[in-house]
């Protein structure tokens, strides 16, 4: 039996779409976990808006650097605008400062993904980064600097918190 050109691609065709389907099965618990950490973190972020506290208690950050560390950068951009930026203008506190919770979070992430540190010691350096950064910013289009500074040493805390105490445990649970 000789095989054809045709053949072959069918044959390639088939393997390709095998191996895709193996790759989404094996990723569904991963998938779950991701679309119910969204929604408990988007329902936190909206109160956390609505309620108005000037500090950020939300675990947006926290999530996103544990989902590009175990499902990819493309899943962190879709948490981050669908957890962090839609429950904040739903919530009816919408304001410029958002996009830069926004741009800055993605930021870091991105900075995350070469770096070859123990896990504690990259997410106090993410951290600290990520509240240096929103400090600055929002203090140069909105606020005072001692301000933005005491309230993001408060959010760095919480964040460093939720590594500490948390995001050995989620990396973990998304690796299943």
């Amino acid at each position: 039996m000789k095989l054809e050109k045709s053949d072959i691609k069918y044959l390639l065709l088939f393997v390709a779409i095998a191996l895709l389907l193996f790759l989404i099965i094996k990723k569904i618990p991963s998938i779950l976990i991701f679309i119910g950490l969204t929604l408990l973190t988007g329902l936190i972020v909206f109160l956390n808006y609505f309620f108005q506290i000037p500090v950020d208690f939300t675990p947006v950050f926290f999530l996103s650097i544990i989902i590009t560390s175990t499902l990819g950068f493309g899943y962190t951009f879709l948490f981050v605008i669908l957890a962090g930026f839609i429950p904040g203008i739903f919530s009816g506190d919408f304001k410029p400062s958002i996009f830069v919770y926004l741009i800055v979070n993605l930021f870091v992430n991105l900075i995350s993904i070469p770096l070859n540190l123990s896990f504690i010691t990259e997410a106090v350096v993410l951290s600290f980064l990520y509240g240096g950064l929103v400090a600055i910013i929002r203090s140069i289009t909105e606020s005072d600097f001692g301000q933005e500074l005491f309230v993001n040493l408060i959010t760095f805390g919480i964040n460093v918190f939720y590594f500490w105490k948390l995001g050995e445990v989620l990396i973990s649970i998304f690796q299943i």
